[in-house]
């Protein structure tokens, strides 16, 4: 692997996305891969683990940030680590919750930007009525009204758990960041099988959400201790 992929994770971003702006019908070609023109609907749409992971997943991870805000919360006012959280680790956990699938995803652009999802557009109706336009991702568009396609929601979710990742030890970051990759990557190849989102959405939503974790994350630095926070730990590490 490449020295350079590794200092610069923007490489990677770049290679997902360049292609799917200069090539936006892979959008199709990959949600035709789900489809089934027989019944003409998206079969994956109705399985027990697909909605497991649209509608019970979700519930999981906004109730670990949960805990991990209020541990967070709790060692501010101790003064000293709750379970293993310090109060910037949680800050960094919350914010970038709150800041990536929340505002920029869910706020910003889904009920703004006017994509239609997969089931609705000409090419996979499953009986919406009219027809919506299929259109590329980063085109402002009139074919939805509110909670549209781009970007993906469930997508930014589980993209968001990079940042839990950051707050690994440094020996095992990167095994870490890697299946938070791979859980976000899943989290939005479920929603593309049930017809919900294109793989671009799935695409800009990673590179969205984990930008925002890694911009905070140096912002915050939840690794950084103060003088007095080490000055302490020495000392009880000196007690008898």
């Amino acid at each position: 692997m490449a020295p350079g992929l590794l200092r610069n994770p923007w490489t990677w971003a770049i290679a997902a996305l360049v292609p799917l702006v200069l090539f936006p019908r892979i959008d199709i070609g990959v949600s035709a891969l789900f489809f089934d023109a027989t019944t003409r609907s998206f079969p994956f749409r109705v399985h027990p683990l697909g909605e497991f992971a649209r509608k019970t997943l979700p519930i999981f991870l906004f109730a670990a940030a949960g805990l991990i805000g209020l541990a967070g919360a709790v060692s501010l006012l101790l003064r000293r680590p709750v379970a293993g959280i310090r109060p910037p680790m949680a800050l960094l956990v919350v914010a970038s919750l709150a800041l990536g699938p929340g505002l920029v995803v869910n706020m910003i652009l889904k009920d703004n930007w006017g994509r239609a999802r997969p089931s609705t557009i000409t090419e996979f109706n499953a009986g919406y009525q009219p027809d919506r336009r299929y259109t590329p991702a980063l085109a402002m568009s009139d074919q939805c009204e509110d909670n549209c396609s781009f970007p993906s929601g469930h997508a930014a979710l589980g993209f968001w758990t990079v940042s839990l990742a950051l707050l690994a030890p440094p020996g095992r970051r990167r095994a870490a960041m890697a299946a938070a990759f791979a859980f976000g990557a899943a989290m939005g190849l479920v929603r593309i099988a049930q017809g919900g989102h294109f793989i671009s959405d799935v695409a800009f939503s990673g590179v969205i959400v984990v930008g925002i974790s890694m911009g905070l994350y140096r912002l915050i630095r939840p690794d950084h201790r103060s003088a007095a926070q080490k000055n302490s730990h020495s000392e009880a590490v000196d007690a008898p």
